[in-house]
């Protein structure tokens, strides 16, 4: 086998430990979702690369379309199809309908107290967006016909994590318990808030977007803020070395997302395209997707590294690449993707934030469950 090779399975082995571990400390916290998502984006690559370069293929517990599209939702507008904007847009056209008839639904009793129901939740830290219940279904593949039932969610997330689960096992050779002791063990409560996608949406982003295109936005956010938060593990090194992927290409597609965002004028309004392009004029949101960042994150997560595999070093370790591709030293390249993640997450938040109809914000739409 050759040294790339031997290197990309090193970095298959770290990400599926870190992810698998991070999913079984998470129980039922909310950053099962995003985990979910990440952990389906890194076992699709690698189940891939086991049958296409070491003819390994292995069955796995999961529904492979469901996967797919877990893993497709990680890369929000990037990916080469013209029409992937659209194609995301209409996704969560249809979550919405299907959550709305999830909550609402046409057998119901009582119509008249329709009002006492919601259809959105938002998981908040401080005054900050972190999840919603639609974009936590985007991140996890739940396809339309299952949110409607609601009691399809928790075994369509175990089937998913299984899936993760099983090509771990067979790759590390680590059980349960070996891997609980792994990834991020973050336990901190945040706050869920309740309310109603019809109110919600045309008080968010000034009342501007569209409401199909304003939960793809918050599904970028979403994913960033769960970054931001969680794809941390002071576990091992090997984890710390997965967590740092993690967090790039998160960064490298929401920055490609909003470029890509950015490209369809005729879609944002003056104040869309005032926050949208504060964005991607960012020196560090730029620099995150030039050439060399690109192959970085098409060789890090296809595990592919052919294309430096004559440059490698006799000595390497799963955080090689990043010096291989981009000749950055770890230290500022870690603060590079940090400091991305936080102009994201502040930008969106801050367009988020804008009032909308009626002068009415995010928080005046929501209010506390019960309990």
């Amino acid at each position: 086998m050759e040294l790339h090779e031997k290197l990309s399975l090193a970095i298959a082995a770290s990400d599926l430990r870190y992810v698998a571990g991070s999913i079984l400390g998470a129980e039922n916290h909310p950053r099962t979702w995003p985990f979910a998502q990440w952990g389906a984006m890194v076992a699709y690559e690698t189940a891939k690369t086991l049958s296409d370069v070491h003819a390994c293929r292995l069955e796995l517990g999961w529904e492979l379309e469901i996967a797919t599209a877990a893993r497709h939702g990680g890369k929000f507008f990037d990916v080469r199809r013209a029409s992937q904007l659209d194609d995301v847009v209409a996704d969560f056209h249809a979550l919405g309908i299907a959550t709305h008839a999830a909550f609402y639904p046409d057998d119901r009793r009582g119509r008249l107290f329709d009002f006492l129901r919601d259809d959105f939740a938002v998981l908040a830290d401080g005054p900050e967006l972190v999840l919603t219940n639609v974009t936590g279904h985007f991140m996890v593949g739940l396809p339309p016909d299952r949110v409607v039932q609601v009691d399809s969610w928790g075994p369509h997330v175990h089937d998913l994590a299984m899936g993760i689960g099983q090509l771990t096992t067979a790759l590390v050779g680590e059980g349960r318990y070996e891997l609980r002791t792994h990834g991020n063990k973050d336990s901190e409560s945040l706050t869920w808030w309740d309310g109603k996608i019809a109110k919600v949406v045309p008080a968010i982003f000034g009342g501007q977007l569209e409401p199909d295109l304003a939960m793809a936005v918050v599904s970028i956010l979403s994913t960033v803020q769960a970054s931001r938060l969680w794809a941390h593990a002071e576990c091992c090194g090997s984890c710390d070395a997965a967590s740092l992927k993690h967090r790039f290409v998160v960064l490298h597609h929401a920055a490609r997302s909003l470029q890509q965002l950015a490209a369809r004028p005729e879609i944002l309004q003056p104040l869309a395209s005032k926050h949208v392009h504060a964005l991607t004029d960012s020196a560090d949101l730029r620099t995150i997707v030039d050439a060399p960042f690109r192959r970085l994150r098409n060789g890090w997560l296809h595990l592919g590294l052919g294309d430096i595999a004559a440059t490698l070093p006799t000595e390497v370790n799963i955080l090689t690449p990043v010096q291989a591709y981009t000749q950055m030293d770890l230290l500022p390249f870690t603060e590079l993707v940090d400091r991305g993640l936080d102009q994201i997450a502040t930008g969106i938040g801050a367009w988020l934030a804008e009032p909308g109809d009626k002068g009415l914000r995010l928080f005046d739409c929501l209010h506390r469950p019960p309990g």
